[in-house]
């Protein structure tokens, strides 16, 4: 989680930079501190950082850092997590994304950190009931629809019972299912309507191995192509994974950015290493040293090959998919 730590006052300043050091965190600061970035006024620098940020930690007054966010807040899915801390780092307040950003957790982190308190208002938290989208960020699952999250915890609140359908096998299951009810959640890879009120939860599991041409134009269009013949949701995908050599392939960066995938990369050696039956070609063992890069790349992450290597467009695609354990503590 790439955070940021901001400070408006002297001895903010010393708490940030202490919280900066354990988190290992980009410090902001109006006063000068070593190793944190000074600026004069908030307004200047918060736009880029809410922007580049999965996390914000003011250390100040809550009313500061309300102000100083609005303009920015678009969507719970993809806002980051904000918490604010006060100088003497007394209290963590979780203030934005508590759960899917996990603002919650952040505060914990930071009370433990200044042997303060953590003050969490969600009401899931507080009543100790099942959290949606907790378990979904805790299980790295895909939600379809957040706007349906408020539905369902609503009713979970109300101590009703929701529905539940799976093509997965579940661990610590809680008593708040009934699969007569009108409202539930459906963990599958398809978007499949099983109840009246059906928010989807996808898990994210699917490796994208690949390897291209050097200065590919076509990565975003091969594998928006790839996993359409495949049947594969783009919002399944864990991660996307190639060698070395090419961590800084254009093509493979910008799709990775545009839809917030992280790059895992391997040396020649290790995807050499790595045992199973694959594609070989002499042409790319003598250009990059190993004899197959989307096929090894997906093993070595960790997952199992699913769609083998598929030619397309200048680059050379394959999916692996990861083991996937799903249990319902992690929501709870």
């Amino acid at each position: 989680m790439k955070t940021a730590v901001i400070a408006f006052t002297q001895k903010g300043a010393e708490t940030a930079k202490m919280l900066a050091e354990k988190i290992g965190a980009d410090g902001y600061t109006k006063y000068a501190a070593r190793g944190m970035k000074q600026f004069d006024a908030v307004s200047e620098i918060i736009g880029d950082i809410f922007k580049n940020y999965n996390a914000l930690i003011f250390v100040g007054a809550c009313g500061i850092a309300v102000r100083a966010i609005a303009p920015y807040i678009k969507d719970k899915s993809k806002d980051p997590a904000v918490v604010v801390a006060d100088e003497r780092g007394g209290f963590a307040i979780p203030i934005l994304s508590g759960h899917i950003g996990g603002a919650n957790d952040l505060a914990k982190k930071i009370a433990a950190l200044t042997n303060g308190t953590a003050v969490i208002t969600t009401a899931t938290d507080i009543n100790n009931k099942f959290s949606v989208d907790t378990f979904a960020v805790k299980n790295n699952l895909h939600i379809g629809d957040t706007k349906l999250i408020k539905e369902i915890s609503s009713r979970v609140l109300r101590g009703e019972k929701i529905g539940l359908y799976t093509d997965y096998e579940l661990k610590n299951v809680p008593d708040c299912f009934n699969n007569g009810a009108k409202a539930g959640i459906c963990i599958s890879d398809s978007d499949k309507k099983p109840f009246d009120i059906t928010l989807n939860l996808k898990p994210k599991n699917i490796i994208l191995g690949i390897g291209c041409k050097k200065n590919c134009e076509n990565v975003e269009k091969s594998v928006l192509e790839f996993l359409k013949t495949n049947r594969v949701s783009l919002f399944s995908l864990f991660a996307v994974a190639t060698i070395d050599i090419k961590k800084d392939e254009p093509g493979i960066l910008n799709f990775c950015g545009k839809y917030d995938l992280p790059l895992l990369t391997f040396t020649a050696r290790e995807l050499a290493n790595v045992e199973g039956n694959f594609t070989s070609s002499d042409f790319v063992k003598k250009t990059v040293g190993v004899d197959n890069v989307c096929e090894r790349a997906v093993c070595a992450a960790g997952a199992r090959l699913c769609a083998p290597k598929t030619p397309l467009g200048g680059t050379a695609l394959a999916l692996g998919k990861l083991k996937t354990e799903i249990d319902f503590l992690k929501g709870i």
